[in-house]
């Protein structure tokens, strides 16, 4: 019995063998090589489909390094901006403040201030014009404070963070219920992240969210905690955070750059 199952398996594999070689004979020469070059022509193709696919996941990876590295670049070129416009600002105040100091020394009738007064006290070194700047006064004609706002943002614009963190933090305090103030309190967080004060900037940007909950920054503000826990670090946070704004707000300029962030952390093991 089992010979005779064998004998079966047998004869049907040779049929099975068999049958394709039937029908090769039964082709002719030029039904045959139409067939192998059928053949080869898929193979190439499938070669070429391979060697195509693996050209373009090269050219993206290249493309997203150019990206990175144009973002480096230009963050580069920022800071030498910014160096070189305070470098600017202090040899023009240099300039002024040797040009006026003879006349300031020869002034006989200069009255002393008293404890009162609004003028600054000594520095030292050499002062520019935005770290010069006093204290707030609330003007009862702009209840907003926008002079004092356009003031502290145009400190920042020009790069002179830390002055620029003592004129947002006075604008505040001054004008707490200024329609500003939420915008102020965002360009503080600004202004720490750019000294990389990140502990500081993370607490200012949070406050948005806490003190400011219709305000138009509350997108931004959620975007940066993220940035700031990355400059910090702290992966686990930077995920959640960047994770939550576009879980809030998909389909958006922050959405987008929160999943650019990611993608980034990805690209670099985090």
């Amino acid at each position: 019995m089992h010979k005779s199952i064998s004998g079966c398996l047998v004869v049907s594999s040779l049929l099975a063998f068999s049958t394709p070689l039937v029908a090769d004979q039964s082709m002719s020469m030029d039904q045959r090589l139409a067939r192998i070059e059928n053949l080869l022509g898929n193979q190439v193709l499938m070669e070429q489909s391979q060697q195509l696919e693996q050209i373009r996941l090269e050219l993206s990876e290249i493309r997203e390094m150019v990206e990175n590295q144009d973002h480096e670049l230009s963050m580069i070129k920022q800071r030498q901006r910014n160096l070189y416009n305070d470098m600017d600002r202090r040899l023009h105040d240099l300039e002024v403040g040797t040009i006026r100091k003879p006349k300031s020394l020869s002034s006989s009738n200069m009255p002393a201030p008293s404890s009162g007064s609004n003028v600054p006290p000594p520095v030292t070194g050499t002062p520019t014009q935005a770290e010069t700047t006093t204290a707030v006064v609330p003007d009862s004609a702009d209840k907003d404070g926008k002079l004092a706002y356009s003031q502290a943002f145009n400190v920042l614009k020009d790069g002179n963070y830390q002055q620029a963190i003592l004129d947002f933090r006075n604008f505040i305090t001054t004008y707490p219920e200024s329609r500003y103030a939420a915008n102020a309190q965002y360009w503080l967080g600004e202004a720490n992240y750019a000294s990389r004060d990140y502990n500081a900037a993370l607490e200012e940007f949070k406050k948005i969210r806490a003190q400011y909950p219709q305000s138009s920054k509350v997108q931004s503000a959620e975007l940066k905690i993220g940035y700031t826990y990355y400059e910090m670090k702290d992966w686990a946070s930077a995920k959640t955070a960047l994770s939550q704004v576009i879980a809030s707000y998909p389909d958006s300029k922050v959405a987008r750059k929160a999943n650019e962030r990611l993608a980034r952390m990805k690209r670099e093991g985090r």
